[in-house]
């Protein structure tokens, strides 16, 4: 049996997000062990520059970006330059535009590019993904991104809380929920959006950023559905606490319902995390007059989103995967989050744009 040649892959940022890519980096059997990162990880390189690497003679299979999302444009034409195939966190950039480019710039440099979505390959999506047809034709879809951020989380990035830069709710949590619905439910055309009030001390001036949101939301399927963002609330309705994706937050373990979505369709209803199914499958004529049955759907919901991600981009970047969340689908996602955006300064709905 051939064993595949090790692939060799740069983490490009090592804040909280690059740290726990370059974990799952040095778990992926197909990486090369130079994808360490020196504190955990003390003999591999580490290069104070992206320039730097390439000046060194180095030739990465592959680069997981991590730096903020403003610079994700910069970063792309660099590596796509030298031949590097690119995973890119997200949002795959704080604007439209911005993707666009980066899209642009990897298919004229042939480069293969895929976005950080890593939700994508939690077992509770995939699991939500397997067994919501039984649903029948989704009406509308309730969820929920309500969670408290704590001070040092600002102070530790500053840019977090910054508008101009890319920060907020908004950009860093409502978009991975919105790519979520869109990968359920398909495109989300309109968005109507009413900002909550702000309560953070500081978070003041031209350049606070929104702490919260109410959505509604029109799918080109017909659903509709409603969000409700917010990070600065104590509350277990959120993605991180649901499933217990992030190490750094802790699981709902108590008991407490932590409901964060609902999909009710013309066969039954589906909730997540506790992938319950709500439905009549066994009545003689569903409806209101007879019982409903509530079925466990799942149990084995173990595995690691980033590691799944990463072996994923392993198999991409040798050909044997086609990507699971492409460029378009990191448009997509932004394009939904414009439009959220927009719709928080003009107090009208918008409709997504389609690229």
């Amino acid at each position: 049996m051939t064993v595949p040649v090790p692939i060799n892959i740069i983490v490009i940022g090592y804040g909280l997000i690059g740290l726990r890519h370059a974990e799952a980096v040095d778990q992926c059997p197909t990486m090369s062990n130079t994808a360490r990162a020196r504190k955990q990880f003390p003999e591999v390189p580490v290069f104070k520059s992206l320039d730097s690497v390439f000046e060194q003679g180095l030739q990465p299979d592959g680069a997981i970006v991590c730096t903020p999302n403003r610079t994700h444009l910069d970063v792309t034409k660099v590596l796509a330059k030298h031949k590097v195939n690119i995973l890119v966190e997200k949002p795959i950039s704080p604007t439209v535009e911005d993707a666009l480019a980066i899209n642009k710039v990897a298919l004229e440099h042939d480069v293969k590019l895929i976005v950080g979505h890593h939700r994508r390959f939690n077992p509770y999506v995939l699991a939500t993904k397997k067994h919501l047809e039984r649903c029948g034709k989704i009406i509308a879809v309730d969820a929920v991104w309500c969670a408290k951020k704590c001070e040092t989380y600002f102070k530790a990035t500053p840019w977090r809380c910054s508008k101009s830069l890319g920060g907020g709710v908004i950009n860093l949590n409502l978009v991975h929920d919105l790519d979520l619905l869109q990968y359920f439910l398909g495109p989300i055309t309109s968005v109507y959006a009413t900002e909550c009030e702000k309560t953070r001390e500081d978070n003041v001036g031209d350049d606070a950023v929104v702490e919260g949101a109410v959505l509604t939301l029109t799918f080109k399927s017909g659903a509709r559905g409603s969000f409700i963002v917010c990070d600065n609330v104590v509350s277990p309705y959120n993605f991180e606490m649901g499933t217990g994706e992030n190490p750094l937050i802790p699981k709902n373990e108590q008991g407490i319902d932590g409901v964060f979505y609902r999909f009710f369709g013309t066969r039954g209803t589906f909730s997540v995390p506790d992938l319950r199914l709500f439905h009549q499958d066994d009545a003689k004529e569903p409806g209101w007059w007879e019982p409903i049955t509530k079925e466990q759907t799942e149990n084995n919901v173990e595995g690691i989103p980033f590691l799944l991600q990463v072996e994923h981009f392993a198999k991409v970047i040798r050909g044997h995967e086609k990507p699971r969340c492409t460029p378009e689908d990191g448009i997509a996602a932004m394009s939904a989050i414009s439009a959220v955006v927009e719709s928080l300064d003009t107090g009208l709905p918008v409709n997504v744009a389609t690229y």
